[in-house]
């Protein structure tokens, strides 16, 4: 009996001790303003607690309670905002290469990122670990090899699924399943004869297929034509705007119906002369790091400056504005905005990290409110990822993952506030700088 109470009471400290332990891991910011992401307004003078790489806490100060053995860091005039997500990103390039890019992106502020379309089975592979945790890096969702028309867009020489039969399509996708993909992209874009497009019939058997291994899709989509015919078949995730369509009453209406979320790519629509325009940004060493090599070198090529400010600049930039009146008049008519960039688009110059930061500036001036911009690009994109109401990740909330970035600036009052990072966690892990 003696040696049984003896055992029972060194389980008892044992647990006791563990608890102590497990409380001193806990990490509590204190008085920051606090954007939690969900679109309401912000908590002055918050408290945050973070323990086991979750949101233990979060709130006023005076309504949560401090751990009494946590670390605690004032942060006093700072903004904490969830981490952002970029939905549309490209990694074609080596797996140290990807690795690279990935931590690029977590220094910006981007702990979520989907890569759409571009990646080998060793990618797939490598993008899983990411998204694991098995090393530091955004948590990341991965389509594996896209799908498009034989010679059709994209143009350049990436290994993608060219199906030309229905068979092999869904043949690809059965691969792809094998890989346990997250996703299934599919480009439809061009059908002027020189850029065919993938075929009705080959998309609707992509769809069925990857339904049956219970696979969302998502479409890069330009025609109102090709986005009816996708969202009929049940397809509610587009990249992309139309650019044969404006945002009618019936089409806003069709949109909500459908369930339909837009993630415009701003940043990737004015990549050809943004940074020729703007060569100060250049000047920005986090920006400098965050371009491919290819792109870095066009930027800073005379030739290719000279070229792009020559041509007609003045139609391109009304595009983006048609493309700013289709997402605000969608947005106001309650259809899901989210952010997505196109970073690493053919390798063009869309920086990682530095795409996403840009693409939610460009959310605020196509109309949207600083705080609408920032939820499209926290919780609203978690949901579309996730296909939930309530993901783990995209808002500051208790139970949800500890992804947070630390800013010395508001950027609900200046969204070009976002650039201002003081600190990035990842998981309850800070990123180094």
């Amino acid at each position: 009996m003696f040696h049984q109470r003896r055992f029972l009471a060194v389980a008892l400290l044992t647990v006791l001790a563990s608890l102590d332990a497990a409380a001193a891991t806990a990490t509590v910011l204190l008085g920051a303003r606090l954007i939690d992401g969900a679109g309401g307004p912000a908590i002055e003078d918050s408290i945050v607690v973070v323990e086991n790489g979750r949101i233990r806490a979060a709130g006023p100060r005076a309504k949560v309670p401090v751990p009494k053995d946590s670390t605690r860091i004032d942060v006093a005039g700072k903004v904490i905002i969830p981490g952002l997500i970029d939905t549309h990103c490209h990694y074609w390039a080596s797996i140290d290469d990807v690795k690279k890019f990935l931590l690029v992106q977590l220094r910006w502020g981007i702990t979520t990122t989907r890569s759409v379309g571009t990646d080998s089975p060793e990618a797939v592979a490598m993008l899983h670990e990411a998204r694991d945790g098995k090393f530091l890096a955004p948590r990341v969702y991965t389509s594996g090899y896209g799908f498009s028309a034989p010679k059709g867009s994209p143009g350049f020489d990436v290994p993608i699924n060219r199906p030309a039969t229905e068979e092999e399509a869904r043949t690809n996708v059965r691969t792809l399943a094998a890989q346990k993909v997250d996703f299934i992209k599919i480009w439809i874009e061009g059908g002027n004869g020189s850029t065919p497009k993938i075929t009705p019939q080959i998309r609707a058997a992509i769809v069925d297929e990857a339904r049956k291994h219970r696979i969302p899709i998502v479409v890069h989509v330009t025609a109102i034509e090709d986005l009816r015919q996708l969202a009929d078949l049940g397809v509610t995730d587009l990249l992309h705007t139309p650019r044969d369509a404006t945002a009618t009453p019936d089409l806003i209406a069709y949109a909500k119906s459908k369930g339909l979320s837009f993630a415009p790519t701003f940043a990737n629509s004015e990549s050809g002369w943004h940074y020729f325009e703007n060569p100060k940004l250049l000047e920005d060493p986090m920006l400098k790091g965050a371009f491919h090599p290819k792109g870095w070198a066009r930027v800073n090529d005379p030739a290719a400056r000279e070229k792009a400010l020559a041509g007609n600049l003045s139609q391109r930039k009304e595009r983006i504005k048609e493309a700013y009146r289709f997402i605000k008049a969608m947005s106001d008519g309650g259809v899901r905005i989210i952010s997505g960039s196109d970073t690493g688009a053919e390798l063009a110059p869309v920086p990682y990290g530095g795409a996403t930061h840009r693409e939610i500036e460009m959310l605020v001036e196509a109309g949207l409110t600083p705080m609408a911009a920032i939820r499209a690009a926290t919780l609203d994109s978690a949901r579309v990822l996730t296909r939930t109401a309530n993901p783990e990740y995209g808002s500051i909330v208790a139970g949800k993952a500890a992804d947070l970035v630390l800013l010395d600036a508001d950027p609900s009052v200046d969204i070009r506030n976002l650039h201002r990072i003081h600190k990035v966690m990842r998981g309850g892990q800070w990123v180094p700088q």
